[in-house]
């Protein structure tokens, strides 16, 4: 077997399956086994529990180092890693560690994890080393300064998701221009982005709107193909935000949303959400039918007042329809872009995830 070339050996790897012939022919030797890894660690999820730490017997614990530990170091091998849990200060420095090593990684997921001693904190010269990961293409995030520092440093990325609300000087600072050879401006990074699903600290309505539109203004003729904001009013004091508000938001909006002519979903949500009076229609519906009813004419309002041709689906709070010519069609609940647990990049059937 050894004489055969290495794209043969490779070939026949593609048909083993994990957890059978695959793991028994990466124990034949170090060759093998990197031709095992490059399929079985080609995707991976860590779930860490909390109470773990760097010297635990932990399986996860245990595979981590493992990626990192010469000479059958596989973290060049992972496209896409998911992190999740609980982890410690010095677990932080290994997922450091392997990250700094994930040449060929093209999506991070890891707003579900938690350092347990404070945030997590990556230097900011790791972040913005053009060596780190350099072929990131998707980020799921919760710390909105590494969710902007990484995206606008990375010149690939397509899907960005930042669950922490970012305020003006964050926003600007991710659709501000990139830095060319020799200090030069370059276009703006964010131009690339297809997937963008953002959380945006606002005082007013008033500046909210400022925010979109100036979005809008930046991303005119860029790449994005999904767009999700949700406003969060006033994140230092929270208040209600009423359901006037929130309408004349919407109504708002369209107009300043006309840049964006290749948008194909749009998501507007508020946090917290605007209550509406479930009031009865002709005496015939009530309740949540009357909830939705109200949501979907300001849907309509906004598909007319934004002139959106490609527009596909529209989100406004918990309701979704997808449009199909004239006629709206409901999204289940459970499918909306809102939940804090779905992303784009996952859930798009993308070429972006090969």
């Amino acid at each position: 077997m050894d004489c055969l070339p290495e794209e043969l050996i490779s070939y026949v790897f593609d048909f083993l399956h994990p957890g059978g012939a695959l793991s028994s022919a990466m124990l034949v030797n170090q060759r093998w086994y990197m031709y095992g890894a490059r399929n079985l660690h080609h995707t991976i999820v860590f779930c860490l529990g909390p109470g773990l730490t760097i010297n635990s017997p932990d399986v996860a614990i245990s595979f981590m180092k493992r990626l990192i530990s010469s000479p059958l170091s596989t973290a060049h091998l992972v496209h896409h890693l998911t992190l999740s849990g609980f982890a410690s200060l010095d677990i932080q420095q290994l997922i450091l560690d392997i990250l700094g090593r994930m040449h060929n990684l093209r999506s991070l997921n890891m707003h579900s994890l938690h350092i347990l001693q404070g945030g997590i904190q990556f230097p900011p010269k790791l972040v913005t080393s053009p060596s780190f990961l350099p072929n990131l293409v998707a980020l799921n995030a919760s710390s909105a300064p590494f969710g902007v520092s990484l995206a606008h440093t990375r010149q690939y990325v397509q899907a960005l998701r930042v669950h922490e609300p970012m305020d003006d000087a964050c926003l600007r600072r991710l659709l501000s221009p990139g830095s060319g050879s020799g200090g030069s401006a370059s276009p703006c990074p964010a131009h690339k982005i297809k997937l963008l699903e953002l959380a945006l600290s606002v005082d007013s309505t008033a500046a909210a709107v400022a925010r979109v539109a100036f979005l809008a203004s930046t991303l005119a003729g860029g790449a994005l193909r999904a767009l999700a904001l949700r406003f969060d009013f006033d994140v230092d004091r929270p208040r209600p935000v009423s359901w006037d508000e929130f309408e004349g938001l919407i109504n708002e909006l369209g107009p300043h949303l006309q840049p964006l002519q290749s948008l194909r979903t749009l998501s507007i949500v508020t946090r917290p959400d605007p209550p509406i009076v479930a009031a009865a229609v002709d005496g015939q519906q009530g309740g949540e039918l009357f909830r939705k009813a109200v949501t979907r004419q300001l849907a309509e309002r906004l598909l007319a007042g934004s002139s959106l041709p490609s527009l596909e689906a529209i989100e406004l709070r918990w309701h979704g329809w997808r449009v199909q010519g004239a006629q709206m069609v409901e999204v289940p609940g459970m499918q909306l872009m809102r939940g804090p647990h779905r992303w784009l990049f996952e859930t798009s059937g993308s070429d972006m995830a090969q």
